[in-house]
């Protein structure tokens, strides 16, 4: 089988999975050699994780002859790298998260990182943002502003974003790749772009390799509290542990909102547990609320009583229960309670689990 279309279905093998259609072939020949697909087609993938001698056995290599190529791989954000046993270990990193976010990561202009923005664009729009996300389970969740959260409430360990800083040991800081790649676009919205949190193992291999850059918590809660500000979504695994990032989403630009409001694939960011009760007497229909949220639950519309004015209109369906709109209301009109029970979606319990669940999906819908 050729190379690439080899790689292609090991990529799909992901629980995301990748569709193998032409967009992919182009990036996959700008990302990888020949010889790289080859290799990288035949290395196992997440979370199994292979020492340099094991592979060298599967894949009919010598050590001298393979490690530069997983290595350049590896530098390349194509292939995670980690040290085991005082051994380094590989595996195929997945399409996405990974692979495509790594592209971004490094925020360059050059004329591959333009040619892959428009192909992963293209990508996205025309079968893998379906393929990838269009599951019952909610690949992430939304992480509540936890001062937006109303007094009284009960709020669980895994919807306290300070908390999650406070108790993490590894931390890094990185480029919003999806802000990145709309900006080579040419469409992207000015938001900030190095709000992005790395956590957990991957931190040690996005920060030797370039990706991202250490940050002590102080620095992070500061980056936290800047993208409150700006009107980004806090965004992670839908797990309950030792997730792996916070992205600090727009509704404009992020992969996942855009799957909610282009998409129109809800279930890709699960809600908070939370969701928002506006009181009618206390709304002076401002609209600060309106601008500030990213999927389209709050908007304005012409009020028929009073001509060139404005009123809120909303669509608690489509609340995430991020809490910026809470965060902004001057009149404190808007208030963010505990949603029914029936509406709670409960975080998986590992990222194991959450991939077993996806693959399920998958298999059932194939």
């Amino acid at each position: 089988m050729d190379s690439y279309q080899a790689l292609a279905e090991r990529l799909n093998q992901f629980p995301t999975g990748a569709p193998n259609t032409e967009h992919l072939q182009q990036i996959l020949k700008i990302l990888f050699t020949v010889e790289e697909a080859g290799i990288a087609s035949q290395l196992p993938i997440q979370p199994i994780r292979e020492k340099l001698n094991k592979l060298c056995d599967q894949i009919g290599m010598a050590p001298e002859k393979l490690k530069p190529v997983l290595e350049t791989l590896a530098d390349k954000g194509l292939v995670f790298a980690y040290q085991k046993d005082g051994e380094c270990t590989y595996t195929l990193l997945p399409l996405v998260p990974g692979i495509f976010e790594l592209q971004f990561m490094k925020a360059g202009y050059d004329p591959k990182s333009r040619a892959l923005a428009k192909l992963f664009n293209e990508y996205y729009f025309n079968g893998w943002g379906k393929a990838s996300f269009g599951f019952r389970t909610h690949f992430t969740r939304t992480i509540p502003i936890q001062q937006a959260i109303a007094p009284g409430q009960s709020i669980k360990p895994y919807q306290r974003v300070k908390d999650i800083i406070e108790n993490s040991k590894w931390m890094a800081l990185t480029n919003c790749f999806c802000r990145h790649e709309h900006e080579l676009l040419g469409d992207a919205c000015r938001k900030p772009k190095e709000v992005c949190m790395v956590f957990g193992p991957f931190v040690d291999f996005a920060i030797q390799r370039g990706f991202a850059r250490k940050a002590e918590k102080e620095e992070m809660l500061e980056k936290l509290a800047l993208s409150e500000e700006a009107g980004l979504v806090h965004i992670t695994d839908n797990i309950q542990d030792k997730i792996s990032f916070i992205c600090n989403c727009c509704g404009c630009c992020c992969g996942f909102l855009s799957a909610i409001n282009k998409l129109n694939l809800p279930s890709v960011v699960a809600n908070s547990g939370f969701v928002i009760q506006v009181d009618e007497e206390k709304c002076n229909d401002c609209g600060i609320c309106a601008k500030r949220c990213q999927v389209k639950a709050l908007w304005m519309e012409d009020d028929p009583a009073r001509p060139k004015k404005k009123i809120l209109k909303r669509d608690l369906g489509r609340c995430i229960g991020c809490g910026l709109c809470v965060f902004k209301c001057k009149e404190q009109a808007i208030t963010m309670v505990a949603r029914p029970q029936d509406q709670v979606i409960l975080p998986k319990g590992s990222f194991l689990e959450l991939g077993m669940e996806l693959m399920k999906e998958r298999q059932e819908r194939n």
